[in-house]
């Protein structure tokens, strides 16, 4: 087969990849192709219409075939006449190709005419908005085409914490820069004042997230506390709210306390002859029984049943693949897209689970009159009488922020899917974060032995007092654990930035430069927080910058584990309570020291959009005795 004809060959390939190119009429050509090939006799006539009929070679054939044919037919021999005419010779195989071939004299050079016409068309139309941030005279970072500056988040290669963190570094004495999510303008907020602005003086003005899923096919991610926006979400954070007073942990807390008890049940008999315990994988295990109790008033037995249903849901909203993150950046970046092919995020599965299990057991919580003081029947008051009881505890904070989302609220009963979206968002936000900040925690206090002393000898000084009792108000007597935790939250920041989305044209104060409504707005947490003008020295894991003396020379907006303003974190307060209470327990029993196999360094997970640490922390847990 000489080189003209293998050019032939791929060209016929190439078009029967093509999926019915020009409708039926390819369909009949191709069919010709093979079978003239295959049998010459059949040469000059039709095998099959455009309905698959067989057909014989005769002078009336063309009365079977439909317009298009009968047209493509004269072009065809039109082709031919002009060819011999010529005095050139073709094939069978030239006379199809360059029948069919529109702009040039081969389909296969139409066909790479037409993928790059189509992918310079998609070119252009992603980098349209490139200069956007030169015009403006603010700096950027060069972005890259399709992506963005997202390149290697969108493809897992890199956390978006850790990415943010080094552009932090790279841009000294910028109060702000611009990045391009896809093709999305992205503002980043260095400067504290800027940040105080956008988190409340200015509030009104940034008041919703970035995320946005469809509620079609995500209606607990787009219904949830996290999800909703505008005037929805003001009413139902203010509804919220209430779940979450220092009372209500109070009276949860001995959810949390059995849990942990059975946390150090399992590492006991898990380190007996001083075998590594794989930190990671147990925290997430214990925090997702305590999730589970408090939020959906079920045992998960996640500690000691390997193949438990919660954690197999949870590891399918953390752990994600590349199609779900791709996903993901395109719900927060690029709604239309996501609403326009109804893109699902989160798998039904989950959807199917959380419902089901929260409906069960409210239908048998009504029937028996069961009461447990949890987050089930807080959410059960909101769905009977659209509020929650007020237990008059005096929570400045969440008064203060009460206070600036409370405009005319008037009374709705929690109903359906808005209702199941709350546990729904309490089960993703407090298992994840408290896991990997109780992991981390351990990991430091492996690390520096002195550091862990101090914190047991304050565990049980203070446990004495409480007649070797742990109860709420014996942890929050703790201040060395409240700052041992809080350097925790600095170094390992659970979520590492937070995001905004401008509501209107906003001129940022002291400047001429105008945020564009619609524009989404990072602020770095993981850089803030390693920054040395706030924390000298910032890769040293040090509790004291959080002591009584030393906490207040820490600017307010430079420590951001939870966010700030009427949109931090509202579960704050069940977090801390969840992670004090797991330290408290292993602390009184164990000497936590590093494994042969415990990381030096870590490097952090790109798979999942919290802070996490590669690999599962293996840590030895020794008993201690007496």
């Amino acid at each position: 087969m000489n080189t003209a004809d293998q050019v032939l060959n791929l060209e016929l390939i190439v078009i029967g990849s093509l999926v019915y190119y020009n409708g039926d009429a390819l369909n009949l050509v191709a069919t010709n192709v093979e079978l003239e090939e295959v049998n010459p006799h059949l040469r000059g006539g039709r095998v099959g219409n455009h309905l698959g009929k067989a057909t014989p070679s005769s002078p009336d054939r063309d009365s079977n075939l439909d317009l298009p044919v009968l047209s493509s037919r004269a072009q065809h021999d039109k082709r031919v006449s002009q060819l011999r005419h010529r005095g050139g010779s073709i094939t069978n195989k030239q006379l199809i190709l360059k029948k069919m071939a529109i702009v040039t004299d081969y389909v296969s050079l139409d066909i790479v005419l037409f993928f790059t016409l189509i992918i310079s068309a998609l070119y252009l139309y992603l980098t349209r908005n490139f200069n956007y941030w030169k015009k403006k005279g603010i700096p950027y970072q060069k972005p890259t085409p399709f992506f963005g500056n997202l390149k290697d988040i969108i493809l897992m290669k890199q956390h978006i914490g850790v990415y943010l963190r080094a552009v932090y570094e790279k841009t000294p004495g910028e109060p702000y820069f611009g990045l391009f999510a896809i093709d999305s303008p992205v503002i980043v907020a260095k400067d504290l004042n800027l940040i105080k602005n956008i988190l409340v003086k200015d509030f009104d003005k940034f008041s919703d997230r970035s995320f946005s899923p469809d509620e079609r096919v995500d209606p607990l991610g787009a219904k949830s506390l996290f999800g909703q926006k505008g005037p929805t979400w003001r009413h139902l954070r203010v509804k919220m709210t209430p779940t979450f007073t220092s009372g209500k942990m109070k009276k949860m807390f001995y959810l949390v306390d059995e849990c942990a008890q059975m946390l150090t049940e399992i590492i006991e008999q898990q380190s007996f002859g001083g075998k590594p315990i794989p930190v990671k994988e147990t925290m997430a295990r214990f925090t997702t029984d305590v999730i589970s109790s408090c939020a959906f008033g079920v045992k998960s037995n996640a500690m000691t049943d390997i193949n438990s249903e919660f954690r197999k849901i949870l590891r399918k909203i953390f752990e994600l693949d590349l199609l779900c993150s791709i996903k993901l950046a395109l719900a927060f970046f690029v709604p239309s897209i996501v609403k326009t092919f109804k893109l699902r995020i989160f798998d039904e599965s989950i959807t199917l689970f959380v419902r089901k299990t929260l409906w069960d057991n409210v239908e048998y919580r009504e029937k028996n009159g069961i009461v447990r003081n949890d987050f089930v029947d807080l959410l059960m008051q909101l769905r009977n009488s659209g509020e929650v009881i007020d237990d008059n505890e005096n929570d400045h904070d969440i008064k203060e922020n009460y206070s600036l989302t409370n405009e005319n609220n008037q009374v709705k009963k929690l109903e359906g899917d808005d209702f199941v979206a709350q546990a729904f968002v309490f089960l993703a936000a407090g298992f994840e974060t408290s896991s990997t900040t109780t992991t981390f925690a351990l990991y430091e206090l492996s690390l520096n032995l002195d550091i862990q002393n101090k914190l047991r000898h304050e565990i049980i000084t203070v446990l004495e007092k409480h007649d070797r009792k742990i109860t709420y108000d014996a942890m929050m007597e703790m201040n060395y654990l409240d700052m041992v935790v809080s350097e925790t939250l600095r170094k390992y920041p659970a979520l590492p930035f937070l995001d905004r989305s401008v509501q209107v044209d906003y001129k940022i104060p002291g400047t001429n430069d105008i945020l564009e409504k619609g524009t989404t707005v990072f602020i770095p947490t993981f850089g803030i927080h390693y920054d040395p003008e706030y924390y000298p020295n910032p890769e040293k894991f040090d509790p004291e910058r959080f002591s009584a003396k030393n906490k207040n020379g820490i600017p307010k907006y430079a420590y951001l584990p939870f966010g700030e303003g009427p949109r931090n974190c509202i579960g704050m307060r069940f977090g801390l309570m969840q992670v004090k209470t797991g330290l408290i327990h292993l602390l009184s029993k164990f000497e936590v020291n590093r494994h042969k196999e415990t990381p030096v360094s870590i490097v952090f997970v790109t798979s999942s959009p919290t802070l996490g640490a590669v690999g599962n922390m293996p840590l030895i847990f020794n008993q201690i005795k007496g």
